[in-house]
Protein backbone atom coordinates (compact mmCIF):
# COMPACT_ATOMS: atom_id res chain seq x y z
CA UNK A 1 0.00 0.00 0.00
CA UNK A 2 0.56 3.52 -0.23
CA UNK A 3 1.49 5.68 2.80
CA UNK A 4 3.31 8.80 3.85
CA UNK A 5 6.26 9.45 6.14
CA UNK A 6 8.09 12.10 7.42
CA UNK A 7 11.98 12.02 7.90
CA UNK A 8 12.33 15.17 9.17
CA UNK A 9 13.81 18.32 7.87
CA UNK A 10 10.37 19.21 6.41
CA UNK A 11 10.22 16.43 4.27
CA UNK A 12 7.25 14.46 2.84
CA UNK A 13 7.90 10.71 1.14
CA UNK A 14 5.14 8.34 -0.15
CA UNK A 15 6.26 5.27 0.73
CA UNK A 16 5.47 1.49 -0.40
CA UNK A 17 4.55 -0.53 2.33
CA UNK A 18 3.22 -3.93 3.06
CA UNK A 19 -0.27 -4.11 3.65
CA UNK A 20 -1.16 -5.14 7.41
CA UNK A 21 -3.38 -7.73 8.18
CA UNK A 22 -5.64 -7.74 11.05
CA UNK A 23 -5.42 -9.80 13.94
CA UNK A 24 -7.98 -11.44 17.21
CA UNK A 25 -10.10 -8.38 17.81
CA UNK A 26 -8.95 -5.86 15.27
CA UNK A 27 -10.08 -4.15 12.23
CA UNK A 28 -8.58 -2.74 8.91
CA UNK A 29 -9.91 0.11 7.82
CA UNK A 30 -9.16 1.61 4.23
CA UNK A 31 -8.86 5.37 4.14
CA UNK A 32 -11.35 7.79 2.29
CA UNK A 33 -10.13 10.84 5.05
CA UNK A 34 -7.09 11.51 7.85
CA UNK A 35 -6.87 15.25 8.54
CA UNK A 36 -4.00 16.66 9.85
CA UNK A 37 -3.33 17.65 13.53
CA UNK A 38 -1.26 20.36 14.44
CA UNK A 39 0.76 17.69 16.36
CA UNK A 40 1.41 15.49 13.17
CA UNK A 41 3.78 18.79 12.13
CA UNK A 42 6.00 18.19 15.04
CA UNK A 43 7.69 15.37 13.16
CA UNK A 44 7.39 16.87 9.38
CA UNK A 45 9.45 20.26 11.04
CA UNK A 46 11.89 17.81 13.26
CA UNK A 47 15.66 17.54 12.90
CA UNK A 48 15.85 14.74 10.23
CA UNK A 49 19.13 13.16 12.47
CA UNK A 50 16.62 12.95 15.36
CA UNK A 51 13.77 11.00 13.57
CA UNK A 52 16.23 8.59 12.62
CA UNK A 53 17.78 8.08 16.09
CA UNK A 54 14.32 7.40 17.48
CA UNK A 55 12.80 4.98 14.48
CA UNK A 56 10.01 7.95 13.56
CA UNK A 57 11.22 8.56 10.34
CA UNK A 58 9.36 4.50 9.60
CA UNK A 59 6.49 5.50 11.68
CA UNK A 60 3.12 6.37 9.09
CA UNK A 61 1.89 9.56 10.51
CA UNK A 62 -1.62 10.54 11.50
CA UNK A 63 -4.32 10.36 13.75
CA UNK A 64 -7.24 11.14 12.96
CA UNK A 65 -9.09 8.89 10.46
CA UNK A 66 -12.25 7.49 8.71
CA UNK A 67 -13.11 5.12 6.09
CA UNK A 68 -15.13 1.75 5.49
CA UNK A 69 -13.86 -1.52 7.49
CA UNK A 70 -12.49 -2.97 4.98
CA UNK A 71 -11.22 -6.99 6.74
CA UNK A 72 -11.57 -7.83 10.13
CA UNK A 73 -9.53 -10.81 12.39
CA UNK A 74 -11.30 -13.46 14.50
CA UNK A 75 -13.32 -12.71 17.26
CA UNK A 76 -14.45 -9.12 15.57
CA UNK A 77 -18.01 -8.88 16.64
CA UNK A 78 -19.38 -5.62 16.47
CA UNK A 79 -17.91 -4.59 13.22
CA UNK A 80 -18.87 -5.74 9.58
CA UNK A 81 -17.20 -5.20 6.77
CA UNK A 82 -18.65 -2.05 4.56
CA UNK A 83 -18.96 -0.43 7.70
CA UNK A 84 -18.31 3.39 7.72
CA UNK A 85 -16.08 3.99 10.60
CA UNK A 86 -14.42 6.68 12.28
CA UNK A 87 -11.42 5.77 14.40
CA UNK A 88 -10.42 6.59 17.82
CA UNK A 89 -6.48 7.58 17.92
CA UNK A 90 -5.72 5.37 21.19
CA UNK A 91 -5.25 2.06 21.37
CA UNK A 92 -5.33 0.48 24.99
CA UNK A 93 -4.52 -2.42 26.49
CA UNK A 94 -8.55 -3.50 26.51
CA UNK A 95 -8.65 -5.14 30.08
CA UNK A 96 -7.55 -2.27 32.50
CA UNK A 97 -10.19 -0.48 34.28
CA UNK A 98 -9.76 2.32 31.99
CA UNK A 99 -10.15 0.87 28.95
CA UNK A 100 -13.09 -1.20 30.12
CA UNK A 101 -14.17 2.07 31.26
CA UNK A 102 -14.03 3.91 27.82
CA UNK A 103 -10.87 5.64 28.75
CA UNK A 104 -8.58 4.70 26.48
CA UNK A 105 -6.16 7.69 26.73
CA UNK A 106 -5.02 6.87 30.65
CA UNK A 107 -4.43 3.53 29.63
CA UNK A 108 -0.90 2.90 30.71
CA UNK A 109 0.00 0.90 27.60
CA UNK A 110 -2.06 3.61 25.36
CA UNK A 111 -0.05 3.89 21.99
CA UNK A 112 -1.16 6.98 20.11
CA UNK A 113 -1.19 6.58 16.21
CA UNK A 114 1.64 8.46 14.02
CA UNK A 115 3.82 8.05 17.70
CA UNK A 116 4.49 4.40 18.67
CA UNK A 117 2.67 2.67 15.93
CA UNK A 118 1.80 3.54 12.20
CA UNK A 119 -1.00 5.60 11.67
CA UNK A 120 -4.16 7.34 9.36
CA UNK A 121 -1.86 8.54 6.15
CA UNK A 122 -1.85 5.58 3.68
CA UNK A 123 -4.23 3.61 2.45
CA UNK A 124 -4.98 0.95 5.50
CA UNK A 125 -5.17 1.34 9.47
CA UNK A 126 -5.18 -1.25 11.73
CA UNK A 127 -7.08 -0.84 14.79
CA UNK A 128 -9.34 -2.34 17.42
CA UNK A 129 -13.01 -3.28 17.13
CA UNK A 130 -13.72 -1.40 19.60
CA UNK A 131 -11.82 2.05 18.57
CA UNK A 132 -14.24 2.02 15.65
CA UNK A 133 -17.55 5.16 16.08
CA UNK A 134 -20.20 4.16 13.61
CA UNK A 135 -20.65 7.17 11.00
CA UNK A 136 -24.12 8.51 9.93
CA UNK A 137 -24.60 7.76 6.39
CA UNK A 138 -25.09 11.47 5.79
CA UNK A 139 -21.92 12.60 7.34
CA UNK A 140 -19.03 13.24 4.99
CA UNK A 141 -15.67 10.54 5.72
CA UNK A 142 -13.96 14.58 5.90
CA UNK A 143 -16.34 15.69 8.70
CA UNK A 144 -16.21 12.70 10.54
CA UNK A 145 -12.05 12.60 10.46
CA UNK A 146 -12.39 15.91 11.95
CA UNK A 147 -14.33 14.74 14.88
CA UNK A 148 -11.81 11.84 15.56
CA UNK A 149 -9.31 14.63 17.19
CA UNK A 150 -10.09 18.30 16.82
CA UNK A 151 -13.98 18.09 17.08
CA UNK A 152 -13.85 15.65 19.94
CA UNK A 153 -11.25 17.50 21.67
CA UNK A 154 -13.40 20.70 21.47
CA UNK A 155 -16.51 19.27 22.60
CA UNK A 156 -14.86 17.09 25.45
CA UNK A 157 -13.38 20.21 26.97
CA UNK A 158 -16.49 22.05 26.34
CA UNK A 159 -18.41 19.52 28.68
CA UNK A 160 -16.09 20.06 31.43
CA UNK A 161 -16.51 23.66 31.27
CA UNK A 162 -20.56 22.89 32.28
CA UNK A 163 -21.72 25.77 30.83
CA UNK A 164 -25.69 26.91 30.05
CA UNK A 165 -27.35 28.90 27.69
CA UNK A 166 -26.09 32.79 28.24
CA UNK A 167 -23.01 32.02 29.78
CA UNK A 168 -19.66 33.69 28.55
CA UNK A 169 -16.97 31.41 27.25
CA UNK A 170 -13.10 33.07 26.41
CA UNK A 171 -11.45 31.28 23.86
CA UNK A 172 -7.80 31.80 23.86
CA UNK A 173 -6.23 30.63 20.32
CA UNK A 174 -8.11 30.43 17.46
CA UNK A 175 -6.95 27.45 15.71
CA UNK A 176 -8.75 24.04 14.69
CA UNK A 177 -9.58 23.59 18.13
CA UNK A 178 -10.57 26.91 19.51
CA UNK A 179 -12.97 27.57 16.79
CA UNK A 180 -14.43 23.86 16.77
CA UNK A 181 -15.44 24.78 20.29
CA UNK A 182 -16.54 28.67 19.58
CA UNK A 183 -18.78 26.66 16.69
CA UNK A 184 -20.28 24.03 18.94
CA UNK A 185 -20.53 27.01 22.33
CA UNK A 186 -22.70 30.00 20.16
CA UNK A 187 -24.56 26.56 18.87
CA UNK A 188 -25.76 26.42 22.53
CA UNK A 189 -26.25 29.76 23.22
CA UNK A 190 -23.07 30.80 24.85
CA UNK A 191 -21.59 34.25 24.39
CA UNK A 192 -18.23 33.45 23.05
CA UNK A 193 -15.40 35.73 22.60
CA UNK A 194 -12.87 34.71 20.56
CA UNK A 195 -8.96 35.93 21.29
CA UNK A 196 -6.11 35.32 18.65
CA UNK A 197 -3.33 37.70 17.59
CA UNK A 198 -4.27 36.76 13.99
CA UNK A 199 -6.58 39.11 12.33
CA UNK A 200 -7.28 36.35 9.66
CA UNK A 201 -8.78 33.97 12.77
CA UNK A 202 -10.43 36.71 14.39
CA UNK A 203 -12.16 37.24 11.03
CA UNK A 204 -13.16 33.17 10.60
CA UNK A 205 -14.65 33.23 14.50
CA UNK A 206 -16.63 36.29 13.71
CA UNK A 207 -18.34 34.75 10.79
CA UNK A 208 -18.86 31.55 12.54
CA UNK A 209 -20.74 32.39 15.88
CA UNK A 210 -18.56 34.95 17.95
CA UNK A 211 -19.91 36.75 19.97
CA UNK A 212 -17.06 39.39 20.41
CA UNK A 213 -13.32 38.57 18.89
CA UNK A 214 -10.18 40.66 20.73
CA UNK A 215 -6.68 40.88 19.55
CA UNK A 216 -4.94 38.36 21.54
CA UNK A 217 -1.30 40.80 20.67
CA UNK A 218 -2.81 43.76 22.97
CA UNK A 219 -1.55 44.11 26.21
CA UNK A 220 -5.24 44.84 27.49
CA UNK A 221 -6.97 41.53 26.91
CA UNK A 222 -7.78 40.51 30.27
CA UNK A 223 -9.48 44.28 31.17
CA UNK A 224 -11.25 44.23 27.60
CA UNK A 225 -12.87 40.74 28.36
CA UNK A 226 -13.91 42.03 32.30
CA UNK A 227 -15.49 44.70 30.49
CA UNK A 228 -17.37 42.96 28.06
CA UNK A 229 -18.51 40.10 30.51
CA UNK A 230 -19.23 42.68 33.54
CA UNK A 231 -16.90 41.38 36.02
CA UNK A 232 -15.29 38.01 33.96
CA UNK A 233 -15.78 34.90 31.51
CA UNK A 234 -17.85 32.31 33.09
CA UNK A 235 -15.81 29.76 31.35
CA UNK A 236 -12.71 30.30 29.61
CA UNK A 237 -11.10 27.59 27.18
CA UNK A 238 -7.16 27.73 26.60
CA UNK A 239 -6.36 26.07 23.06
CA UNK A 240 -3.16 27.88 22.27
CA UNK A 241 -0.75 26.51 24.48
CA UNK A 242 0.48 30.21 25.20
CA UNK A 243 1.32 30.92 28.88
CA UNK A 244 0.68 34.47 28.23
CA UNK A 245 -3.28 32.94 27.15
CA UNK A 246 -3.19 30.80 30.68
CA UNK A 247 -2.34 33.97 32.46
CA UNK A 248 -4.83 35.99 30.95
CA UNK A 249 -7.45 33.20 30.83
CA UNK A 250 -6.82 32.82 35.05
CA UNK A 251 -6.59 37.01 35.09
CA UNK A 252 -10.06 37.68 32.96
CA UNK A 253 -12.15 34.47 35.18
CA UNK A 254 -15.40 35.44 36.73
CA UNK A 255 -15.94 34.52 40.30
CA UNK A 256 -16.40 30.74 40.66
CA UNK A 257 -15.45 30.56 36.56
CA UNK A 258 -13.91 27.48 35.13
CA UNK A 259 -10.64 27.16 33.26
CA UNK A 260 -9.92 24.39 30.74
CA UNK A 261 -6.01 24.28 29.17
CA UNK A 262 -5.83 21.73 26.52
CA UNK A 263 -2.89 23.59 24.23
CA UNK A 264 0.43 22.24 25.21
CA UNK A 265 2.95 24.74 26.42
CA UNK A 266 6.63 24.21 26.29
CA UNK A 267 6.97 24.98 30.12
CA UNK A 268 4.65 26.02 32.78
CA UNK A 269 4.97 29.37 34.70
CA UNK A 270 6.38 29.22 37.97
CA UNK A 271 4.05 31.14 39.48
CA UNK A 272 0.65 33.01 38.22
CA UNK A 273 0.75 36.88 38.23
CA UNK A 274 -1.76 38.30 40.92
CA UNK A 275 -4.99 38.94 40.22
CA UNK A 276 -5.89 42.45 39.34
CA UNK A 277 -8.40 44.09 42.19
CA UNK A 278 -11.60 43.72 39.71
CA UNK A 279 -13.14 41.52 42.52
CA UNK A 280 -12.50 38.19 40.42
Amino acid sequence: MKALLFPGDHQVIVADVPTPEPGPGEVRVAMRAAAVCGSDLHGFRAPAAARAATGQDKIIPGHEPAGVVDAVGPGVRHVAVGDRVGVYHYRGCGHCAECRGGRLKWCDQRRGYGGPIDGSDADYLITDEQNCLPLPDDMSFVTGALLMCVGGTAFRALAKLGLRWGDSLAVYGLGPVGLAALRCASAMGIRVIGVDPSEERRAIAGGIGAWKVVDGGDHAVAEQILELTGGGACGSLETSGSLAGRRTAVRAAAHRGRLVCVGSAMQMPRSIPPISSTGN
